[in-house]
């Protein structure tokens, strides 16, 4: 079964993460593939608008568990290659296509699938989509553009909260603070998401592109730069033993024992 699902639907290019046994969790192999596909997705003059949700009842868990249990102790030259040359990738890609995004999110979006989500210009939530910035919980900090991008969607109280507690919110609380842009009901949101890439496909190509390109130079911080810089935050992370032993205790399936200076 492949990893990544595409079908184009007029000028709406639609990609569904197809891990739905492993409720979507992200491996290496699926994030260079989604990097890939969104890349392509940006280049094809076909493609007016993107949308990306999961297959099954989830958008993404997150990590990959196996995956995550290769980080623990990683060489920093290596990190880059996982973090910047892969995970990072779908996310540049998001952010710098000149069309349209919007994430369908289905389900539960945890971890990297909440970042994932919030790259996307839009985001539109079933009754049981969830979302949660849980790296704390496993003793790390989001690195795929959360810390930049959630205190600019839902203001900096918020943000600061769900990212240092590891607080996952639902649907309801997710369009209260802004999150998401609107509930639909499961059965409909896959119809939802491909009406309004539509309508956005028909729209002014350049114009939408321009405003893309302002809204985010607007924001006044250079996206590289904070991604860079929880790149260099998350590879120290991996170096520490709370990251280990919060690998260990998700693999194990009980709560972790941190330490509390939180290195080795």
């Amino acid at each position: 079964m492949a990893d990544l699902l595409e079908r184009d639907v007029d000028a709406v290019r639609v990609i569904t993460l197809n891990r739905p046994e492993t409720m979507n969790a992200l491996t290496l192999e699926a994030m260079a593939a989604l990097g890939e596909r969104l890349e392509a997705a940006a280049a094809d003059s076909r493609v007016r608008a993107v949308v990306v949700t999961g297959a099954g009842a989830s958008f993404s868990s997150g990590g990959d568990t196996r995956f995550l249990q290769e980080l623990p102790g990683m060489a920093p030259e290596r990190v880059r290659d996982v973090v910047y040359g892969t995970f990072q990738r779908p996310i540049r890609a998001i952010r710098a296509m000149r069309k349209p995004v919007i994430a369908a999110v289905n389900g539960p979006a945890v971890g990297a699938g909440c970042e994932l989500a919030l790259a996307a210009d839009f985001r539109l939530a079933s009754e049981t989509a969830r979302f949660g910035e849980v790296w704390i919980r496993i003793g790390c900090v989001p690195a795929l553009g959360g810390m930049y991008l959630l205190p600019r969607i839902v203001g900096l109280t918020k943000a600061v909260e769900m990212i240092l507690t590891g607080a996952v919110v639902d649907a309801a609380e997710a369009l209260r603070i802004g999150l998401v842009n609107r509930i639909v009901p499961a059965a409909g949101l896959a119809g939802a998401a491909l009406a309004l890439a539509r309508d956005l496909a028909a729209g002014p190509a350049e114009a939408i592109a321009l405003a893309k390109e302002t809204i985010a130079r607007g924001l006044g911080t250079d996206l590289a730069g904070a991604l860079d810089a929880a790149l260099a935050a998350q590879a120290r992370c991996f170096a520490t033993e709370d990251f280990a032993e919060g690998v260990r205790a998700l693999a194990e399936r009980r709560s972790p024992r941190f330490t509390r200076g939180g290195s080795e």
